[in-house]
């Protein structure tokens, strides 16, 4: 991947969180059932995994041409590493975790994190282009 493939498939993983940030702000349930599906199969589990490392991959390729070098390869390393943890845990630890979770966190919650999760994927298109 090039750099500036990599740049741009970082600004749609900025695109797409601000797109779930919305979806937390308009559909605090339904988000919350979604996170409690996560790990719940095979494809959901893995699939969520590999755009984990894709997402992760894409911002450390970009970061040297961001305004923020260090904090997006950070970020990006952060998110390979844990997807790789999560894909050797067995999978069924992940879907209680999410269940958990999704059980115990606050509709309210859901909608004040969201403003700060469209700042966080605003901020990390501006920090590319």
């Amino acid at each position: 991947m090039t750099a500036t493939a990599a740049q741009y498939l970082s600004i749609v993983v900025g695109l797409w969180l601000i797109g779930v940030s919305a979806f937390m702000l308009v559909a605090p349930r339904r988000a919350l059932k979604a996170l409690g599906a996560m790990g719940g199969s095979p494809t959901i589990h893995f699939g969520e995994m590999l755009l984990r490392i894709a997402a992760g991959s894409a911002l450390v390729l970009a970061a040297a041409a961001s305004r923020f070098p260090q904090a997006i390869a950070l970020i990006g390393g952060f998110l390979i590493v844990s997807a790789a943890v999560l894909m050797l845990l067995p999978r069924r630890w992940h879907a209680a975790y999410s269940t958990w979770w999704a059980q115990r966190i606050p509709v309210t919650a859901v909608r004040l994190v969201a403003p700060v999760s469209i700042a966080a994927g605003g901020a990390l298109i501006w920090s590319l282009i």
